[in-house]
C-alpha cells in the first residue's frame, strides 16, 4: 500500500530548509483544496494524506475524470502506520519530519531509520538553479546554432553587478523559489538600494543567485522523465504550459503526437529527441542510487532574427511537475485537446476545458 502525499509547498520548504515552516495563507488553501490530486494517478487501494479527509472526498467527486479508488487520510490516521512506498510532490526537510513524529514505516521499518539528510542535502542541492549552468553546456555542446542559454551563479554582490552590467538586461532568480516567486526581470538601470537590498539579502539567506540574460520567450514547455534510481531514466513526453508573470496557469492535455506538432513550429522533431537524449545521459550517472521519482526540465522557444532557438534547460525540478499530472489524466490519444487549469473562486477548483488547436497554437 503506497502513501501519496501532494505538498505543493515542497519548492518554499527547499528554501527555507526547516523542519516546521509557516505557509503563506494562499498555499495553504491550495494545498487543503488540492490535496485528493494523486488520485488522479495513484493506484486503487492506496492512500493520500490530506489536510481535511471529508473535504478532500468531496472535491474529488466534482472531478469528472477518471481517477483511483483510493483511502484518504489525516495525520492522526498514520500514526504507526506501516507502508511499501511514500511517494510525496517533492521530497524536502519539512514533509520528512512530518513523517518522521508520526511514526510511520515503510516495510516494516522506522521511516526515521530510512530517511537519510544526505539523500535530503542532495534533493536541496540538486534543485538548486545554479545546475542549470553546467547541464546547459552540456547539452547545447555541437547545436549552439540550434539552441541559446546561458547561466551564472553569482554568490557575491559584486559579481552580480558585473554580470548585470555586461549583459545590461537580465533575469534573476534566488537559488530555490516557489511559482515565480524570487524571480526578477531587471535592466542594469534598475538596480536600485531597495533591489540591492533583495540581492544581498537572497545572497546572505541562499548563498547566491542565478543571474541569465533575458531571451525573447515565445513559448514555454516542458520534458517530463522518470527515475527508476538504477541509473535508468524514462522519457514521459512532453508538457505544454502556459505562465504568467511566472506563476503556472494551466497546461494542455493531448497526444504526444499533438504537441510535438505544436512545436514543429518552431523545432524539429529530431532536435527534441536528441535534446531528450542528452538530458538522460547527463543526469543518469547523478540521479543513479540516489533519485527513484518524476521529474521535468523547464524549457522554452526563444525569437530571434533569424527564426526561432531552444532554450533546453530553465529549471530543473527534481520532483513531480503539472506535466506530469497532464500527462497521467490524458483520457486517450484520440481526446480531443484539453486545458487543465487552476482557478480560484471561493476555492482553489481544477478545471478541464476542451480547446481547439487553432487556439492552442499561440497560448
Amino acid at each position: 500500500m503506497k502513501l501519496h502525499i501532494f505538498n505543493p509547498e515542497h519548492d518554499i520548504a527547499l528554501a527555507y530548509d526547516n523542519e516546521c515552516i509557516t505557509l503563506p495563507h494562499a498555499i495553504q488553501e491550495f494545498k487543503m483544496n488540492l490535496g485528493y490530486i494523486p488520485a488522479l494517478w495513484a493506484k486503487d487501494g492506496d492512500c493520500i494524506l490530506v489536510d481535511d479527509v471529508p473535504y478532500a472526498i468531496k472535491a474529488l467527486s466534482k472531478v469528472h475524470r477518471p481517477h483511483a479508488d483510493v483511502v484518504f487520510v489525516g495525520l492522526d490516521d498514520i500514526k504507526n502506520a506501516n507502508f511499501t512506498t511514500i511517494e510525496p510532490w517533492g521530497w524536502d526537510v519539512n514533509i520528512s519530519s512530518t513523517l518522521i513524529k508520526s511514526g510511520i514505516k515503510v516495510n516494516g521499518l522506522d521511516f526515521k531509520d530510512l530517511v537519510r539528510n544526505s539523500f535530503l542535502d542532495k534533493i536541496k542541492d540538486l534543485s538548486n538553479r545554479k545546475h542549470t549552468a553546467e547541464m546547459l553546456v552540456y547539452i547545447r555542446k555541437g547545436i549552439e546554432e540550434l539552441t541559446c542559454g546561458e547561466s551564472f551563479y553569482a554568490d557575491n554582490f559584486e559579481y552580480f553587478l558585473e554580470l548585470a552590467h555586461k549583459y545590461n538586461y537580465i533575469v534573476i532568480k534566488a537559488p530555490w523559489s516557489s511559482s515565480g516567486r524570487g524571480i526578477r526581470y531587471i535592466t542594469y538601470s534598475d538596480i536600485s538600494q531597495s533591489l540591492s537590498g533583495w540581492a544581498r539579502n537572497v545572497i546572505k539567506r541562499q548563498g547566491g543567485l542565478s543571474i541569465e540574460p533575458y531571451y525573447n520567450r515565445l513559448k514555454d514547455f516542458a520534458m517530463e522523465f522518470y527515475s527508476y534510481g538504477d541509473g535508468r531514466i524514462e522519457y514521459c513526453g512532453l508538457s505544454l504550459f502556459n505562465t504568467d508573470s511566472g506563476t503556472y496557469t494551466g497546461n494542455v492535455i493531448a497526444s504526444e503526437n499533438y504537441k510535438s506538432e505544436i512545436l514543429s513550429k518552431y523545432l524539429s522533431n529530431e532536435l527534441l529527441a536528441l535534446i531528450s537524449q542528452r538530458i538522460r545521459n547527463y543526469l543518469s550517472p547523478i540521479l543513479k542510487d540516489f533519485y527513484c521519482g518524476p521529474f521535468g526540465i523547464d524549457m522554452m522557444v526563444v525569437g530571434t532574427t533569424d527564426g526561432f532557438l531552444l532554450h533546453p534547460c530553465v529549471e530543473i525540478n527534481l520532483r513531480r511537475t503539472m506535466g506530469h499530472v497532464a500527462n497521467s489524466v490524458r483520457l486517450s490519444d484520440d481526446a480531443p485537446a484539453e486545458l487543465m487549469h487552476i482557478v480560484h473562486d471561493v476555492n482553489y477548483v481544477l478545471r478541464f476545458e476542451s480547446i481547439e488547436k487553432t487556439f492552442v497554437k499561440v497560448i
